[in-house]
């Protein structure tokens, strides 16, 4: 980053053709700008400004330097802004296995399909227990304790089990004592 910032420093000098007007700009001292361009003359071993005691111009090398430099702070702020742009607006592909719950699931799925419409989600219902990190999963929904050390889990909700039967069924085998 230390590159990066004297980079800055040499576009700014080289637009305002003035370390004092750069170090007011930056925020910094005139010697600390003088010193970060005598530091990168140094490491790039060629002269990038003519300086007398009126004025500083770009020397060829300088200039050339001045294009690449441009560009490089341009990438970093389209990559900036790129992220920036992330954090905000979900987007992508979204994998998530699901039990075959649909009438329980579905709504949470549509809503979050609403609220996040540039992320694609591939769902796929099954009942086995699926390996999340070898089959490339995002997320999973399970019931029960979760035992993948790898994995991180949220508890989503409860629901109790209850045992139902048809009235011809206890007709036929009586009422079960204990459930098989």
């Amino acid at each position: 980053m230390e590159n990066l910032s004297g980079i800055a420093t040499f576009v700014q000098v080289a637009e305002t053709r003035s370390f004092t007007e750069s170090a007011r700009q930056l925020g910094v001292s005139s010697s600390t700008v003088g010193k970060t361009i005598a530091r990168m003359e140094e490491r790039l071993q060629v002269r990038l400004f003519h300086r007398s005691t009126r004025s500083i111009t770009l020397t060829a090398e300088g200039a050339l330097f001045l294009e690449r430099c441009r560009r490089i702070l341009s990438e970093v702020t389209a990559a900036e802004s790129e992220l920036s742009g992330l954090a905000g607006n979900p987007r992508g592909r979204l994998r998530v296995g699901s039990p075959l719950l649909g009438d329980l699931m579905m709504p949470a799925f549509d809503g979050f399909m609403a609220q996040y419409p540039e992320v694609e989600l591939d769902i796929d219902f099954c009942d086995r227990m699926v390996d999340v990190i070898e089959e490339g999963f995002d997320a999973v929904i399970r019931t029960g304790e979760q035992s993948d050390s790898r994995l991180a889990a949220r508890r989503l909700g409860s629901c109790a089990h209850v045992l139902v039967a048809s009235p011809v069924y206890l007709k036929r085998h009586g009422v079960p004592v204990y459930p098989h």
